[in-house]
C-alpha cells in the first residue's frame, strides 16, 4: 500500500523506535541515506544501516539485524520483489519503501500495511485489484437449486470466466513488468520529508541535488521528466538563505564530468557525452579533439593544464567557447543549468562532479565495498576539509580513463559484436580496465559510450569478467538518452529459461545479471533468438 502522508504516516512512526535502514549500493541511494541519517540524528532516531548490493544480501542483511526491529526502511531496494515472501517477517514487522526502481511489485502495491510504499510515481500503470487477484474456493460450485444440464452450463460458464479472467491477468501482468525503469530520485523523496519535517538545510540540499544530477548524468530518466523531478529542490533553493557558509545554488555550467579537477583537454577526452561524438576511438580523433579547441580559441599548452592553473580569462569565457564551438562539431548542448555547492574561499563544486566521485568509491578498484559506501556517504558532507571527496575524485578520473581506453579498444578492433537485434562487446578477462569495470555502474558507463559513438539505435549488451568463473551481463536500451524503459530484464528472464543457463537474478536491477562464463555464448543464442 501506498503512503498517504509522508510525514505522518511514515517519519512519525519512526520517532521513538529503533530502525533497520537497508540501503541500496548506488548513488541516489546514497543521497537519500544521508537526508534520512541526518533527520533520524536531529531526532534522536537510533537506526542500524546496512548497504546491500542484491536481493540475497537484502535477505541476509535482514535476518541478522530483525531482533528487537519494528520498523525497517529500505532505500533502492525491496520494492520490485514479494518483500513478504522472500523476507518472512514476522506480523508485526513494518516496511517502508523507498525505491526509485520500477515497476513495483504487484504484491507490495496490495499489501495489508506490512509493506508501505513511501511515494507513488505517476508513469506506474498498476493493475486494479480484482483484475490481478480472485478467490477460486467456490468455482465449481454453482447454484444448489440449479439441476442436471442447468447445473452442468453453469460450471462450464464459471471455468470460462475463470479462463478469460487468467488470460487478461496474463495480458496485464505482461504489459505491468516488461520494461523496466526508474521512477523519481529516492533523494527528491528524502529531501521533500526533510521539508515537511522543518530539517531543510544545505546538507539536505545537496545531498537531493546530487540525487537529481544523478538520474540526469547516468541517463536513468527522460531529459523531461529530470527537469521535473527538480522542480521542487529548485523552489527550496529559492526560499534557503545565502550564508557565509556552504549554500547550493542553480547556475549555467560545463556539463563535463571533472574538469575543475581536470583539464580541459582530459575532460573532454573522457566526457561520455562528447568524446564518442569526437570519434576519438578513430585515427583522426585526436586531430579532431584539437580542431575542437582551436574553435574554442584555447591554445593547446592552456587546454592541457589543470583547470586551475590556466589563464583566468579563459577560464571564464569557457562555457561561451564551447556553446559557440559544438554546434559545428555536431555536439550536444554542452551546457546546463547544473546545481553548484559554493563554500567560501572554495571553487564551486559541481553536483555532477559529485556524483562520479561517489560511483567511483561504490566500485572502487581495491576498497571494500563496507568501507567505499562509508567513504561515499562522507563525500556529501558540506563543511570542512573533505577527503573522502578528493579520493572518490581521484578514483573517479581513473575509472573515466579505463572507460575511455576500453570503448577506444572496442570499436578500433571491432570488438563490437552483431547479434541479430542487438550489439554486444565482451571485457576480456586480465586487461587493465576489466579490474575498473568488473561492477554495474561503470560497466554501464562504458555501454553507454560504445552505443552513442554507434548512434545507439539497436540494444546493447556489455559483458565483464568476475572472480570464480562468472560474468556480469548488463542490458542497456535502444536511445537510452531519450527512453530509458529497458526490456532486457524480463527478456533476461525468458533466455535463461530457453537456455537452461545457470544465471543469478540476484540484482536490484532486472536489466543486470550473473552467469558462468562457459554459459555465455549459450545464453546470448537464446537471447538473439528470442529477440528477434
Amino acid at each position: 500500500m501506498f503512503v498517504e502522508d509522508i510525514k505522518n504516516d511514515f517519519y512519525n512512526l519512526l520517532l521513538g523506535n529503533r530502525v533497520l535502514l537497508l540501503v541500496h549500493y548506488d548513488v541516489d541511494a546514497v543521497c537519500a541515506c544521508k537526508i534520512l541519517q541526518d533527520l533520524f540524528k536531529c531526532d534522536n532516531i537510533s537506526y542500524t544501516l546496512v548497504p546491500v548490493g542484491g536481493i540475497s544480501e537484502l535477505k541476509t542483511a535482514y535476518d541478522e539485524n530483525n531482533e528487537e526491529i519494528k520498523y525497517v526502511v529500505l532505500v533502492n531496494c525491496g520494492g520490485t520483489i514479494d518483500l513478504v515472501d522472500i523476507l518472512q517477517p514476522e506480523e508485526d514487522v513494518v516496511f517502508f519503501v523507498l525505491d526509485s526502481h520500477k515497476p513495483t511489485d504487484i504484491c507490495n502495491v496490495y499489501s495489508d500495511g506490512q509493506v508501505q510504499l513511501v511515494y507513488k510515481d505517476d508513469e506506474e500503470n498498476i493493475p486494479n485489484f480484482d483484475d490481478i487477484f480472485r478467490e477460486d474456493e467456490d468455482e465449481d460450485v454453482p447454484d444448489e437449486n440449479l439441476q442436471g444440464t442447468e447445473r452442468l452450463e453453469a460450471v462450464v460458464e464459471r471455468r470460462r470466466e475463470r479462463k478469460a479472467w487468467e488470460e487478461k491477468r496474463h495480458t496485464l501482468m505482461f504489459n505491468y513488468t516488461q520494461f523496466s525503469y526508474y521512477g523519481k530520485p529516492s533523494a527528491c523523496i528524502a529531501l521533500e520529508l526533510a521539508v515537511r519535517a522543518s530539517r531543510c538545510n544545505a546538507s539536505a540540499l545537496w545531498a537531493g541535488a546530487v540525487g537529481c544530477a544523478t538520474h540526469s548524468a547516468l541517463h536513468l530518466r527522460p531529459p523531461a521528466q529530470c527537469l521535473l523531478d527538480a522542480e521542487p529542490l529548485n523552489r527550496c533553493l529559492h526560499t534557503q538563505r545565502h550564508s557565509t557558509t556552504a549554500h547550493v545554488v542553480v547556475e549555467k555550467d560545463a556539463w563535463l564530468p571533472l574538469y575543475r579537477w581536470w583539464s580541459v583537454e582530459g575532460a573532454l577526452s573522457h566526457a561520455s557525452c562528447f568524446a564518442p561524438k569526437l570519434k576519438l576511438h578513430a585515427s583522426s580523433g585526436a586531430s579532431r579533439l584539437r580542431q575542437l579547441l582551436a574553435d574554442m580559441g584555447f591554445p593547446l599548452q592552456q587546454a592541457r593544464q589543470a583547470y586551475r592553473s590556466m589563464d583566468v580569462e579563459l577560464r571564464r569565457c569557457l562555457l561561451t567557447a564551447l556553446e559557440t564551438a559544438a554546434p559545428k562539431h555536431k555536439l550536444p548542448v554542452p551546457t546546463r543549468a547544473t546545481f553548484l555547492l559554493q563554500k567560501p574561499h572554495a571553487q564551486p563544486l559541481a553536483a555532477l562532479d559529485t556524483v562520479y566521485a561517489i560511483m567511483a568509491l561504490i566500485e572502487h578498484e581495491t576498497l571494500p565495498k563496507a568501507e567505499g559506501f562509508q567513504k561515499a556517504l562522507s563525500v556529501l558532507q558540506v563543511s570542512g576539509e573533505n577527503e573522502s571527496l578528493k579520493q572518490g575524485v581521484s578514483a573517479a578520473r581513473k575509472a573515466l580513463e579505463a572507460v575511455a581506453r576500453l570503448a577506444h579498444s572496442i570499436l578500433s578492433s571491432r570488438g563490437l559484436l552483431l547479434a541479430g537485434p542487438f550489439n554486444y562487446f565482451i571485457v576480456q578477462e586480465g586487461t587493465s580496465e576489466s579490474a575498473m569495470v568488473k561492477g554495474p555502474l561503470w560497466l554501464g558507463e562504458a555501454a553507454r559510450w560504445i552505443a552513442s559513438a554507434t548512434s545507439g539505435s539497436k540494444p546493447l549488451v556489455a559483458s565483464s569478467p568476475l572472480p570464480n568463473g562468472q560474468c556480469l551481463l548488463l542490458g542497456l536500451p535502444p536511445r537510452y538518452d531519450e527512453e530509458p524503459h529497458n526490456l532486457f530484464g524480463a527478456a533476461f528472464e525468458q533466455a535463461a529459461q530457453k537456455s537452461g543457463a545457470t544465471v543469478i537474478l540476484d540484482y536490484v536491477d532486472t536489466s543486470i545479471l550473473v552467469l558462468p562464463v562457459s554459459q555465455r555464448t549459450q545464453f546470448l543464442d537464446a537471447l538473439t533468438a528470442l529477440l528477434a
